[in-house]
């Protein structure tokens, strides 16, 4: 399997979603809902919580098409930690 390479749009958008997040998103989330995931359009600024990402991507997906995805897990630096293999 090969990697699609990581092209300006692309980290352009991870940026905006970052940014949408913190100063839009983030204020609004309750604070129960750490660890859940969140999935945000970055174009129309709906988001979807829960704890199953493909559910609620398809979710999100079903009500916006084209959407430009961005994932947070809630309260946490990333999504998922990947075990340091040795």
């Amino acid at each position: 399997m090969s990697k699609r390479p990581i092209d300006d749009q692309m980290m352009k958008d991870y940026e905006r979603g970052k940014e949408l997040y913190e100063t839009k998103i983030k204020p609004l989330v309750d604070p129960q809902e750490k660890g859940k995931l969140l999935v945000l359009d970055i174009t129309t600024e709906d988001y979807v919580i829960g704890r199953d990402l493909g559910y609620i991507t398809k979710e999100l997906l079903d009500l916006h098409p084209d959407a430009i995805l961005h994932t947070v897990r809630i309260g946490h630096p990333t999504v998922y930690k990947i075990p340091r293999l040795r």
